[in-house]
Order: C-alpha cells, then sequence, then structure tokens
C-alpha cells in the first residue's frame, strides 16, 4: 500500500462503474474571470468560508446567471420541497439561504449531475445505431424533464424496481434541490467531520476502489461523501468556468470590467446578475475584462459609494465617490447625465493601509480605467506613445487583518 498527497493507494484494487455524471462534458460560456488564477487541489477543492457563503448570490443574480445559459432552468417553473410553484432561482436561493450553503455550489451540482446549464430542447446529440452508423438526434421535452426528475443526483444510487431502474426517492427539481443541498451543508458527513477523517472513494481514473481520502476541510469530505469519486475534478472545473476561482476568500468581492466595442467606454459592477446578463448580450457590444481587483466588502474602512452616472451623448461612463458631484451633473443636465447606480463601497483616497486604485483616462475615447496595477500605469501612461492620461488617485481599497481560513464547523 503507497500514501500519495494525502490519498491511500489500495494494494489489491477493483473496479467499478463510474457515474455517467462524472463523464458529462461542460461545453460552456466562460463566466470566470481570466485574472483569476485557479489552482486544483483534490484535497481542498472549495474552502469552507466559501461554502458557507450563502449570500454569494441573490434570486435576481441567480435568475440573470440561469437565463444566459442555453439550458431549461432560466424559464423553469415548478414545485419546491412542500408542493409550492416557485422559479427554480427563487427554489436554488431559499435551498441555499436555509441550509447555510453557497447557491453556487447548488448551480455547480445542477450542471456536474445532469448538464442543466447546457442541454436543452432541440440540442442534436449524434447517436449510434445497431450496425455501427450514426445519425443525429435532437433532445426533446421529455429529455429534459427526465433530467430535471433527478436534477441533483441525489439518492439515485440506492434501490432498484423490478426492471432494473434507480428508485428515485426525491423525484422533482424543488424536492432534489432542498434534499441535496441539506445533505451537503448540515448532513452528518459534514458535521460530524473532523481533521484526519476519511472518505473512501474510487479512482475515476482507474476504477480502483477503495481509495482512502484525507480530505483538509468538511466541504471537500462532504463533496466527496456526496459523489465518492476521485479527484472531483468535474465540480471544480463547472465551479472554475462559471464562477472564478473557489480559493478566493468568500469576503473579497470581485469588480468587473467591461468595454464597448463601438465608444471604448468602460463599465464597472459587482454585480453578478448584471455580469452574466452583460456576458450573455457581449456579442452585441460590450466585452468581457474580467476581474479588474476585488474589495473586502469586510473592512470597516470601505462605506464611501462609488457612483456611476451615464452620458446619454456619448454613451460614456463617470465614476465618482462624491455624491454631491454627482447630483449636481444630475441637476443642470437632467436630460444628459442619467444615474447608473453604484459600483460598491470603497475607501476614500488616503486611508491609513489602503491599496490604492489609479485613474487613468483615454486620450482618445476619455474613457475611465481603474486599476491597482503600478506596472498598468506606468505602461499607459509614459513615455512619447502614452494612450492614456494619469489623474491620479481615484480611491483606496481598505482590507481587514488576515485571518485564518476555517476548515470546519
Amino acid at each position: 500500500m503507497s500514501i500519495r498527497k494525502g490519498i491511500i493507494l489500495p494494494s489489491r484494487p477493483r473496479a467499478l462503474a463510474l457515474f455517467a455524471a462524472a463523464l458529462i462534458t461542460c461545453a460552456v460560456v466562460a463566466f470566470a474571470s481570466p485574472a483569476l488564477a485557479a489552482t486544483f487541489d483534490p484535497l481542498n477543492i472549495i474552502p469552507y468560508d466559501t461554502w458557507r457563503a450563502s449570500a454569494s448570490m441573490s434570486t435576481s443574480d441567480i435568475q440573470a446567471f440561469l437565463d444566459a445559459q442555453p439550458g431549461p432552468l432560466g424559464s423553469l417553473v415548478t414545485t419546491d420541497y412542500a408542493g409550492v410553484k416557485k422559479p427554480a432561482s427563487q427554489i436554488i436561493w431559499e435551498a441555499a439561504h436555509a441550509q447555510d450553503l453557497n447557491p453556487k455550489v447548488i448551480l455547480a451540482t445542477l450542471q456536474k449531475e445532469q448538464s442543466l446549464f447546457t442541454y436543452y430542447v432541440g440540442m442534436p446529440v449524434i447517436k449510434k445505431r445497431s450496425d455501427g452508423t450514426t445519425y443525429t438526434y435532437h433532445r426533446t421535452q421529455s429529455d429534459i424533464d427526465a433530467l430535471l426528475v433527478k436534477a441533483m443526483g441525489y439518492g439515485m444510487t440506492g434501490a432498484r424496481d423490478a426492471s432494473g431502474n434507480v428508485i428515485n426517492p426525491y423525484p422533482g427539481f424543488g424536492r432534489q434541490v432542498w434534499s441535496a443541498a441539506f445533505s451537503l451543508s448540515n448532513g452528518s458527513a459534514i458535521s460530524h467531520w473532523y481533521p484526519g477523517q476519511v472518505n473512501f472513494a474510487t479512482s475515476l481514473a482507474t476504477g480502483y476502489y477503495p481509495l482512502t481520502v484525507y480530505a483538509k476541510n468538511a466541504s471537500t469530505f462532504a463533496l466527496y461523501t456526496y459523489t465518492p469519486y476521485y479527484p472531483q475534478k468535474l465540480v471544480w472545473d463547472i465551479y472554475v468556468r462559471y464562477f472564478g476561482d473557489p480559493q478566493t476568500p468568500a469576503r473579497m468581492r470581485p469588480v468587473y470590467r467591461f468595454k464597448s466595442k463601438t465608444t471604448g467606454s468602460l463599465y464597472y459592477t459587482m454585480s453578478e446578475g448584471t455580469r452574466y446578463t452583460m456576458i450573455s448580450k457581449q456579442s452585441h457590444d460590450w466585452s468581457y475584462d474580467g476581474t479588474v481587483f476585488t474589495v473586502d466588502a469586510s473592512s470597516t474602512t470601505n462605506t464611501a459609494p462609488l457612483y456611476r452616472v451615464l452620458n446619454t451623448k456619448t454613451h460614456g461612463y463617470f465614476y465618482t465617490t462624491s455624491a454631491a458631484k454627482r447630483d449636481v451633473l444630475l441637476a443642470i443636465r437632467p436630460l444628459t447625465w442619467h444615474n447608473s447606480g453604484t459600483v460598491g463601497l470603497v475607501s476614500k483616497t488616503g486611508t491609513v493601509g489602503a491599496r490604492p486604485v489609479y485613474q487613468l483616462e483615454n486620450k482618445r475615447t476619455h474613457a475611465f480605467l481603474l486599476t491597482t496595477s503600478l506596472s498598468t500605469k506606468a505602461t499607459l501612461t509614459s513615455g512619447s506613445h502614452a494612450t492614456n492620461w494619469y489623474r491620479g488617485v481615484f480611491f483606496s481599497l481598505g482590507s481587514s487583518p488576515a485571518i485564518p481560513t476555517p476548515v470546519g464547523p
């Protein structure tokens, strides 16, 4: 018997059939930021604080995300675990909050188990006939319904009926989401976890069983308990592709940037829902630049709203931390300037220990570039071929003292 990176390999392995869910491919729209360098660790897939970030998405954020996918969940209205009809986004949000579970974990599981982001009615699928020839089959509503009834794959490994079909003890989208969320978040597998506790899993690469897995945190332990196959990279790939690096501390909220293809204007937002909506429409005018910096939501110094105002004539956005300056623009030229809400909360310039955010203005488009990077500032504003003017430190980003990342309850 050998030990490698927290995994004990058996001396006499035996092969088991692999879950079909583990073989589902992910042909997806990349929502994650290209700036996030995620590194996969099979023993620390999702940190415990990220796992418990139940407020990471609002109901409207979830709805915007689902609307941006080709799958059926954006328009799905069905019964919850109690039999009350609700949109799928509401069912997911309620389960996440009731079980203190990150809704992104629920969403990633829905894709991992049944590809419900990417499967849709009319989707072409190449199938093979008994004689070896192939043909194109188009998925029907019945096919989608069959996936929805076992949406989270929860409880689907138990008893079988007389025909050999697995009996689904929690049929229906609502019951699947609620029951699975409870299992992942509050079931005995996670609530009784302790450092050094083991999972027994099957290797997806070789079919060997059992692999003894020593998860580094309760959330990773819960993933192996829910689906006992090593290395759980599929759920990690899905999470990273749609939501970014799960290792980013939950308190650090990304600021996303979009660039207008026609005017060069730059649009900043911390809204997950806005990000999903704009990405789904980026082929029209907006291109997605990803995460430009993060804001520590736990910092007591980040109290100043960063206001966004739209110039309806140039279709450019003006940003300010001054409510008075914003109000002057809206009052003097109400037909030109429209209030476009706030980006988020930041610190006023000069806050002790805060990270400065520099403001650059494009000489041609007059778009305002916000960056924390000194090298970016130097590259764009230095020399005879500089494309931007440096406009100074615009605001700062406060941070809380570093705290150890929790590993379990």
